[in-house]
């Protein structure tokens, strides 16, 4: 596996954790939105102003993730569970590129019209696009944490580091699928739920840290 230039995919991965974690850009212009009932894909909406900002971060963290996962295709007796790794990198940034492309009309949580346009059924096509395209990234980062967790147990766990990672890829997976079912239960029962925002917060920031620390946590385990 580490038949691959590590240092290179290394900075490759901590740049687009450092890059897709927009809650940056949210407190360099003031937290514009209501943290506890939006999400942070309304920092890509067409009417605010962090549109081009966010779209922008959205678009270079899923280019790099897409480059370091090129890179790494020339490892050497890939596990499946790195190929897991890598395959659900490669879906994570294909759903993030989309997100970039296609973001939202207007940010339901400050918008009266746009809420009542998105409860109505009428939000439009691009709403629809996005709400696919964040499922792939979604589903894309489920299947990351599960596989990291695989690969790293593959290899004895490694140091205390490579654990800490292990946990960190758990906690990814847990809160994303939390965030999910928070979702399509405010989808399907029409009820708001409480502080899906700070959710989505914490899940963002876990994949953050998980995509800057995942390699070399990898590579102490496949080194012990």
């Amino acid at each position: 596996m580490l038949a691959v230039p590590y240092r290179l995919v290394r900075a490759l991965m901590i740049a687009a954790g450092v890059v897709y974690c927009s809650l940056i850009l949210e407190a360099i212009a003031g937290f514009p939105l209501n943290v506890h009932i939006s999400f942070l894909s309304e920092l890509s909406a067409r009417d605010q102003a962090t549109s081009p900002y966010a779209r922008a971060m959205d678009l270079i963290s899923s280019l790099l993730m897409l480059a370091a996962v090129v890179l790494s295709r020339r490892a050497r007796a890939v596990r499946w569970e790195i190929a897991g790794v890598l395959i659900s990198t490669a879906l994570f940034a294909i759903g993030t590129m989309f997100d970039s492309f296609m973001p939202m009309d207007c940010a339901p949580s400050v918008g009266t019209a746009c809420r009542e346009s998105e409860a109505g059924g009428q939000a439009g096509f691009a709403l629809m696009l996005h709400e696919a395209t964040s499922t792939i990234a979604g589903a894309g980062t489920i299947a990351l944490g599960v596989f990291a967790v695989l690969a790293i147990r593959r290899y004895g766990w490694g140091g205390w580091f490579a654990k800490a990672v292990a946990l960190l890829a758990a906690g990814v997976v847990v809160t994303q699928v939390w965030l999910g079912s928070v979702v399509a239960y405010e989808t399907l029962s029409g009820a708001e739920v409480i502080a899906p925002g700070i959710l989505q917060r914490v899940t963002t920031v876990l994949t953050c840290l998980l995509l800057g620390t995942l390699l070399p946590a990898l590579r102490q385990a496949c080194t012990r």
